[in-house]
């Protein structure tokens, strides 16, 4: 218990500094469990228990928050950018480990452990960036569960490679059974119990948990990771509406034990030598500047537009919670050595403390200008005195429907491939690229056009539009008060999605109840003059 309560203590001062320096929380509490470790001898199988433990509640969350029917459409670009990088990115970061003078099984680890890109860290800068359910924001989701897939099944190959191919089928055949398993109770049980439960915290909370007992008790007895079984339970509980139900269950949770985690982590951690300092540098360097190119270029050919791919890229460019979940089970197995553990552990927690200063419009549109082969695209002969709309996706669609049958010809421009092939089909005309972009905004003939349209998720985006729209009547979709403050003092006129939507809700209501009053006074008006038993 001594133990547990100088973590805790650890944790808090962590989060304490983090709070007042307004800076990521993650490398304060790594620091802290490092000085706590140098204070005071802690017992290393404690330690080393309270990282298995915290690391298994991360992915179980990290599960939850990959819903598969969350990527849609995306799914064609999902798999082909998750996969080409996932052996990409492999395949270089297991050459760079040969080359720094690994052994073949220390490469292996390596090769596995900068793969795949981190769940919690993207998944929580789209929340914060209104994006979790942009095209871009679906594809990369889609590569996140593809990516914690394929490490789930090949982390039972890698810890038994030493033991032939008949421990690694079993440990396959197992993984593929887990998986199994949680595709039925994603598909078939959770929608359908858990929100029969509704907001009763206590027998929700006790399903969950039996849930996650479940898979951890099924992954120990096919002798399988424990953190493979967390993780395939989350995405078994991962449906709308039961994933977003059980989000709020456990938030208070999922903080906790990642402060434990992470603050175990520094703890137990070995400080690296000089050299595998620059060896972790060299490694975190590869994955920043190889991830951005490789995955914008797969992106762009699967359909996206350059600053969504871009995007992508600075997104997925940091590896992720199961590098930790790789290097650790090496240790455990004693395949790596402590060395190896803290040039892994180095590479995680700095490529994902980079991601959230990365990963933002600026950094964007810098690489937008070097980009070498996106080609300008000059208005040859852009239409006039038509209708231009910004964005279609479930909002755009149905205002595109009614606005087809008017007099005036309408345009779109959309990011999503598979919506653009879906208006080309129908004979829209549509031009492919970012609502953001000037040229894509010129060359649908912005300046030309009667009325313009943007119903695009971020309002901030449509800054371009509004600058080159000046003189036009431009409609902008918004939800809170300073988003129509700021569409008004750039020229446009702000329609509020919230006060039409409450509008429409009202109007229905109304119809609803005045239609049952109705029906309630027939009711009665019919009673009234059907005759009763025993009256003439």
């Amino acid at each position: 218990m001594t133990t547990v309560a100088l973590l805790l203590l650890a944790s808090a001062v962590g989060f304490a500094g983090a709070r007042a320096l307004r800076l990521p929380a993650v490398p304060f509490l790594i620091l802290a469990g490092l000085i706590l470790s140098r204070l005071v001898p802690l017992p290393e199988d404690l330690v080393g228990d309270a990282l298995v433990l915290g690391v298994t509640v991360m992915v179980f969350v990290a599960g939850i928050e990959l819903n598969p029917t969350r990527v849609g459409r995306q799914r064609k670009a999902a798999f082909q950018v998750g996969l080409l990088q996932f052996l990409l990115l492999g395949l270089v970061g297991g050459g760079a480990a040969w080359l720094l003078g690994f052994d073949w099984q220390t490469t292996a680890y390596v090769a596995l452990a900068l793969t795949a890109s981190s769940t919690l860290v993207v998944i929580r800068v789209l929340q914060q960036r209104g994006q979790l359910f942009d095209p871009v924001g679906r594809m990369v989701t889609g590569v996140l569960l593809l990516q914690d897939l394929l490490v789930v099944l090949l982390i039972p190959v890698l810890t038994r490679l030493p033991d032939g191919a008949g421990a690694i089928g079993m440990g396959v055949l197992g993984t593929l059974g887990l998986v199994v398993l949680s595709s039925v109770i994603h598909r078939w049980v959770a929608p359908r119990l858990i929100p029969r439960l509704g907001r009763d915290e206590e027998p929700l909370l006790l399903l969950v948990l039996a849930t996650l007992f479940l898979f951890l008790g099924l992954a120990w007895f096919l002798d399988l990771p424990m953190v493979s079984g967390a993780f395939l339970a989350g995405v078994a509980l991962s449906p709308f509406p039961s994933g977003s139900l059980i989000r709020g269950q456990l938030n208070s949770l999922s903080d906790f034990f990642s402060a434990i985690f992470f603050t175990a982590l520094g703890a137990f951690l070995v400080l690296p030598s000089m050299g595998e300092l620059a060896q972790a540098v060299g490694l975190a360097v590869l994955v920043l500047v190889l991830t951005p190119p490789l995955v914008t270029l797969i992106a762009e050919r699967a359909g996206f537009s350059a600053r969504s791919a871009i995007q992508g890229g600075l997104l997925l460019a940091q590896t992720s919670e199961f590098s930790l979940v790789v290097a650790l089970q090496g240790l455990v197995l004693e395949q790596i050595t402590p060395g190896v553990f803290s040039i892994l552990a180095t590479v995680t927690v700095v490529t994902m403390i980079v991601t959230p200063f990365l990963a933002t419009d600026p950094v964007t549109w810098r690489l937008m200008k070097l980009h070498p082969f996106r080609k300008p695209r000059i208005p040859q002969d852009p239409p006039r005195d038509h209708i231009l709309l910004a964005g279609c996706g479930s909002n755009g669609i149905s205002l595109l429907e009614f606005l087809v049958v008017g007099p005036r010809k309408v345009w779109v421009v959309d990011d999503d491939p598979a919506v653009v092939d879906q208006l080309r089909e129908a004979g829209v005309p549509v031009i492919r690229g970012d609502v953001s972009d000037s040229e894509v905004l010129l060359a649908a003939g912005v300046k030309e056009a009667r009325v313009v349209i943007s119903t695009i998720r971020r309002t901030e985006d449509n800054g371009p539009l509004l600058d080159l729209a000046r003189g036009r009547l431009a409609l902008v979709r918004t939800f809170e008060g300073p988003e129509a403050d700021w569409v008004e003092a750039r020229g446009g006129h702000p329609i509020s999605y919230a006060s039409a939507a409450a509008e429409s809700f009202l109007t229905w209501f109304r119809d609803e109840s005045d239609a049952s009053e109705s029906d309630v006074s027939e009711s009665k008006a019919s009673e009234s003059e059907t005759p009763r038993p025993g009256t003439s």
